[in-house]
């Protein structure tokens, strides 16, 4: 099933590419980073940005939220990651030790701990409060595009540009044939999903390293992956220009999303599940709802931030 516009609602970034999209912990707030070197915070029933975070000198390429809510984490081009404060904009402290591009970043669920992945073939873990290095791990031979964090809070998952996924103690696993450009983890932390520019998505039991199974997706490549909070769909976006919906069971396609008239960088989905943010190379943001959503929500029209 494809879909033109599931919900009228899209925004638009001013004048730049849009890399990163997280939802905040209540599914009302909505972060994005983009080529304007600012993390942007939307309201997502507002009109306009509530926030501009200005502090980076260059691309914005990854955004995350803390479980609580409290705390936004943005990497940049610039080799820093910066922490911010949610409710006022007000930048916290600045994280310096990558060498190159912070093209990931991560909260531990436990809301401790930030871990980031880069350019520099490195994966730091840092202090969320004091932003003190805590460790560095040197297991990618090539750019790290993705970091996860376990529930246990210790098991880092990485995806880097030599096709591989790095798995905390269990070690190297190896299934696609080009980078790795998006990792993600189940909710209840048996099944690591990934994403690639060999144009797969692949699943893999996060026990034995053993895949699971494995989607032609997106020609052209898988640019991000994202699972729903219930377990039972994944989302991608891809260089095609498409959002899809799969099943997470059985690698079966729900749904497409059509709208977008370049490459999509980033998909979230919101923490209740029932809404998909895509934000995309020629600035914008989409809204779609989840598959099982579609027909129960109603549309949102909301004004284009020019």
């Amino acid at each position: 099933m494809e879909i033109e516009k599931t919900l009228g609602l899209w925004l638009q970034a001013p004048r730049a590419s849009v890399y990163s999209v997280a939802f905040s912990s209540d599914g009302q707030t909505l972060f994005s980073g983009g080529a304007d070197r600012t993390v942007l915070v939307w309201k997502i029933l507002g009109a306009k940005p509530l926030h501009f975070l200005r502090g980076h000198t260059d691309w914005v390429y990854c955004v995350a939220i803390s479980p609580d809510g409290q705390t936004i984490v943005s990497g940049s081009l610039d080799k820093t990651i910066k922490v911010w404060n949610t409710n006022n904009g007000k930048e916290l402290r600045t994280l310096k030790g990558h060498l190159d591009t912070v093209c990931s970043v991560a909260i531990s669920p436990d809301g401790q701990t930030i871990v980031s992945g880069s350019k520099d073939t490195t994966v730091k873990v840092w202090n969320l409060r004091t932003g003190q290095e805590i460790y560095t791990f040197n297991d990618c031979s090539d750019w790290v595009y993705s970091v996860a964090i376990h529930s246990d809070n210790q098991t880092i998952i990485s995806g880097c540009a030599d096709g591989t996924i790095q798995v905390g103690k269990l070690g190297k696993i190896v299934g696609h044939s080009g980078t790795v450009t998006s990792v993600a983890l189940s909710p209840d932390g048996r099944t690591i999903v990934s994403g690639s520019i060999d144009e797969t998505i692949r699943a893999w039991d996060f026990e034995t390293g053993q895949e699971l199974y494995a989607i032609a997706a997106h020609p052209g490549g898988v640019t991000s992956v994202a699972i729903s909070p219930d377990g039972r769909t994944i989302v991608s976006s891809g260089n095609d220009k498409l959002v899809k919906a799969w099943d997470f069971k059985t690698g079966k396609k729900l749904q497409t999303y059509k709208g977008h008239v370049e490459a999509i960088l980033s998909v979230a989905i919101s923490p209740d599940g029932r809404l998909i943010a895509s934000g995309s190379r020629n600035d914008v943001i989409k809204i779609w709802a989840m598959p099982e959503h579609t027909s129960s929500l109603p549309a949102l029209r909301i004004p284009v931030l020019k």
